[in-house]
């Protein structure tokens, strides 16, 4: 149970996603008492909750009406948010208050008006936002599903996960980075989950292409010493707390989301170019381009430092910015905003 208060929460139950990532962390910190567990066909579909309903993609008004009626949850949480809908419209009926925590691209998306609240996890996303009634809330990590080992090496890792338009990852610059490398040592490996993003080839011989799905996200962090990750908009972008969490120091934009995460200036880079992005899934966005050539000569500095050092910063850091961390109670501050709510 979720303190005094019934949670409910509408997301992916896997931990494939970023989403089904978020929606276990909801449930295991906040205390959720019941899902609504939106299928995906790739990344899984798990039980989590005897008290969880699985329902296709899109969920039709009667499961969730079935859902809420069922479960009677005081407020549903949700992170699946293209699908929320008929949510709004049954929750309203039954008097549900409802919470929507959407990615940093679609924090604007008209779709999302009838929430009772918005959550915003990044000052980006709070001043794009159109929503009556939205709350900065930061959105912390929890430490339980990434195991920490103190990195040593000089190994370059970029997680391109399944991707997203145009590139987010900036994969293709990444590689073109790398390649004005003249160290034979050098190393860079490059991952992703679904289809490469176009120009993301090299036939480099120090980089190495890996393309698969793993068991255990943990896993994804297992290999290699140093995160490069020039993301160039956000979504919730824990992958740079995921990967400090892990211990490896990260490389990336000096914008927001990213900056949010990253506190070393020395591990940000300024975009070299700014321009609006709009896409279906991208609304009103700014794309923060990296230079390629500013990408080396970090890449280069990168191969000079004492990892080991910066792999225990890194964690430092992921631990502050954590659900158990010591010095601010995040879990306090999530349940009062939702008990205020009700």
């Amino acid at each position: 149970m979720g303190g005094s208060i019934r949670i409910g929460i509408v997301t992916y139950t896997n931990l494939a996603s970023g989403v089904g990532i978020f929606g276990w962390e909801f449930w295991q910190y906040l205390g959720a008492d019941s899902i609504l567990s939106i299928a995906n066909k790739v990344k899984g579909q798990d039980k989590w909750l005897e008290r969880q309903t699985d329902t296709g993609r899109p969920p039709s008004a009667k499961t969730v009406r079935d859902y809420l009626q069922t479960y009677k949850p005081d407020i549903v949480l949700f992170l699946e948010t293209p699908f929320a809908t008929s949510l709004f419209t049954e929750a309203k009926k039954l008097g549900i208050k409802t919470v929507a925590i959407p990615m940093h691209e679609t924090i604007s998306a008209s779709r999302l008006n009838p929430a009772d609240l918005m959550i915003c996890t990044c000052q980006e996303a709070w001043r794009k936002a159109t929503h009556k009634n939205r709350k900065m809330l930061f959105l912390p990590i929890g430490l339980k599903l990434w195991k920490y080992r103190e990195r040593t090496g000089h190994i370059f890792v970029t997680n391109i996960g399944y991707g997203g338009v145009n590139d987010r990852r900036q994969s293709a610059r990444i590689i073109q980075a790398f390649e004005q490398l003249k160290s034979p040592d050098a190393r860079l490996i490059l991952r992703c989950q679904r289809d490469w993003p176009v120009g993301c080839r090299s036939s480099d011989r120090r980089i190495t292409f890996v393309k698969k799905n793993y068991p255990h996200p943990s896993d994804i962090y297992e290999d290699g010493d140093i995160a490069i990750l020039p993301i160039a908009y956000g979504g919730y972008e824990r992958s740079i707390l995921e990967s400090m969490a892990s211990g490896m120091p990260v490389l990336t934009m000096d914008a927001d989301p990213m900056n949010q995460y990253q506190h070393n200036p020395e591990l940000l880079m300024k975009p070299a170019k700014i321009y609006k992005l709009s896409h279906q899934w991208v609304i009103d966005t700014y794309y923060n381009e990296v230079s390629v050539s500013d990408l080396t000569e970090r890449m280069k500095w990168l191969l000079t430092i004492d990892t080991a050092r910066y792999s225990r910063a890194a964690r430092a850091q992921a631990v502050a910015q954590s659900w158990e961390c010591e010095e601010i109670d995040y879990r306090s501050v999530w349940m009062e905003t939702l008990k205020e709510l009700i």
